[in-house]
């Protein structure tokens, strides 16, 4: 039977963030479609405590022995930093490369305060990456158009792969977060409400997301009973939190800190699900830029698995998939007044509620692990390397590795976020 190994991005622990619960639940899934599954982290055994991976085994790994840790396994599928591990380190393993998480365009926001670095050892390690694996996955068709002009400029689409498959399904292929076919038993979460609380989630505070305008549109809504919840990252060192900090420091100020505002601890993977059903909306608006042009936010997937309603920003997959189903509500960026409205009857308008939670019900059906997967079970099935490939590769240079998951620049993001904290 065909064996992957799962090269997890982060620590593997009771609190990760999207990745970390990808890989997981990934692994979980992959034996119930017949491929034996191992998922690798790069943390430690004290770590994996209380985590289970069903049938799959979880092991550790360090840099310079990922080969002993997976060499029972017949195709590797890692992220991030973990992928440039993987090709230099077992290179002759078929390696799917995860570009689910675009984190060089991503880690594009840190530039102002880490300068130029960052991005050239980033863009280095993409390079190195998509000129070297031998199958990709990304999260919609939006981010597939996107690597395919990279990977064009790569020659990975060359004469030889496209006379054999001219779409690339062979090449590329659409595989996003999933959810389960059962979600767990409901176990609450939160304390019990306040009488006529409304619980808004934002989730984790990250650069290119937008809490100020939400915190505009709070302001805009009389009601002292509506409160928000933002939610602390699971990994403060080496994901820069200048956004999180100002927030913090702003609520801190009006009074609103623990009052109309709730910064809790990141939830821990197994109860994210309780979590999302205690709360009555999602609305985590996003800055425009490229990013949100390349993402899926997990927490919109997951947010309407449970039923619970959600506002997005214009631009991006997930936007488009509410605009078509007629699911949601969608908003422009950085307008609080729409944004306003729209929580307004998002709360209390059950009959629209009730109409766009069932329309986002349509939405999950390609979103079941069972479906999301079956691109990644095929290559498993017959694991190769990209024969097409050798006759076109580049000479890439040497690039460097750092053990962190935001791709090789963790002693400068960590520098950052010292002086960050040391002026707050």
């Amino acid at each position: 039977m065909p064996k992957a190994a799962l090269i997890c991005g982060e620590p593997v622990r009771s609190c990760m963030a999207g990745i970390g619960v990808r890989y997981l639940e990934m692994a979980r899934h992959l034996p119930e479609l017949g491929i034996d599954s191992v998922l690798v982290s790069p943390g430690t055994i004290e770590q994996l405590s209380g985590v289970s991976a069903g049938k799959a085994d979880i092991r550790c790994f360090k840099k310079g022995q990922l080969e002993e840790a997976i060499h029972d396994c017949t195709v590797v599928i890692a992220q991030g930093q973990s992928a440039t591990c993987a090709i230099k380190e077992v290179s002759h393993l078929p390696i799917v490369i995860d570009l689910y998480d675009p984190w060089l365009i991503e880690n594009l926001h840190y530039s102002r305060f880490l300068g130029n670095a960052p991005f050239e050892n980033d863009h280095g390690n993409w390079m190195l990456q998509m000129s070297r694996g031998d199958f990709f996955l990304c999260s919609s068709e939006e981010q597939r158009k996107f690597y395919l002009r990279f990977l064009t400029a790569l020659k990975r689409i060359n004469p030889g792969i496209f006379n054999h498959d001219p779409v690339l399904e062979s090449l590329i292929a659409v595989v996003p977060f999933g959810i389960p076919d059962a979600l767990p038993q409901y176990k609450p979460y939160l304390p019990d409400r306040l009488k006529n609380e409304k619980r808004i989630l934002f989730g984790g505070i990250y650069d290119w997301l937008d809490p100020w305008v939400l915190l505009e549109a709070l302001e805009k809504i009389d009601n002292t009973e509506l409160k928000v919840f933002f939610i602390n990252s699971p990994n403060p060192e080496t994901t820069p939190q200048k956004t999180a900090s100002e927030v913090e420091k702003w609520c801190r100020e009006r009074g609103w800190l623990q009052n109309r505002v709730q910064m809790i601890d990141w939830v821990p993977f197994e109860r994210r699900y309780d979590f999302l059903r205690d709360v009555d909306l999602l609305v985590a608006p996003h800055l425009p830029s490229i990013e949100d042009q390349l993402s899926l936010r997990t927490r919109y997937i997951e947010a309407m698995a449970v039923r619970c309603p959600v506002i997005a920003s214009e631009g991006g997959a997930i936007s488009h998939l509410l605009e078509r189903f007629k699911a949601g509500w969608i908003v422009p960026p950085k307008n609080s007044d729409t944004l306003a409205e729209a929580i307004k009857e998002a709360l209390g308008n059950s009959d629209e509620r009730g109409r766009r939670i069932n329309a986002a019900d349509k939405i999950l059906e390609s979103f079941r692990w069972e479906n999301v997967l079956r691109p990644f079970v095929s290559f498993c099935q017959d694991p190769h390397k990209d024969l097409y490939n050798r006759s076109f590769e580049n000479d890439i240079d040497s690039v460097k590795t750092q053990d962190d998951t935001h791709g090789g620049n963790m002693p400068l993001i960590c520098k950052f976020v010292r002086l960050l904290r040391n002026s707050l």
